[in-house]
């Protein structure tokens, strides 16, 4: 698959604008070196997406370069995965959050989005046809 030179460099440079802005955060929060270990994590994590994308499938679907339709069915599969873990740790968390006596309001927001954008999505979907 023929790939523009923007299109190799998309998910590294996703992951080290989203180190720093993880690294400014934490340093507005009063924790630089939090911020600075985030940082390093997403720059670790993008050299290694751009050194082992070309030998390996995995890397490739990570820098989202999937080689087929099988390998880009994973993708979609895993992003769905993660999500319904993200929505049942927000459930979770806004239950022992009220169990404690809090409001839970920000596990409640997280639970209300995830659940707005999956019908927005759906009806989305429906309508294209």
């Amino acid at each position: 698959m023929e790939m523009t030179m923007g299109a190799r460099w998309a998910v590294p440079a996703v992951g080290i604008v989203s180190g720093l802005l993880l690294f400014a955060a934490a340093a507005v929060g009063g924790q630089p070196l939090l911020g600075l270990g985030m940082l390093a994590i997403m720059a670790l994590y993008s050299v290694a997406v751009v050194a082992l994308s070309g030998r390996s499938e995995t890397a490739g679907i990570l820098a989202g370069r999937p080689a087929d339709e099988r390998l880009a069915s994973f993708n979609v599969v895993a992003t769905a995965v993660a999500g319904t873990v993200a929505i049942v740790v927000a459930i979770v968390g806004f239950l022992l959050s009220i169990a404690r006596g809090d409001n839970g309001m920000d596990f409640a927001v997280v639970a209300a989005s995830a659940g707005i954008a999956y019908l927005a999505a759906i009806a989305w979907l429906r309508w294209r046809g």
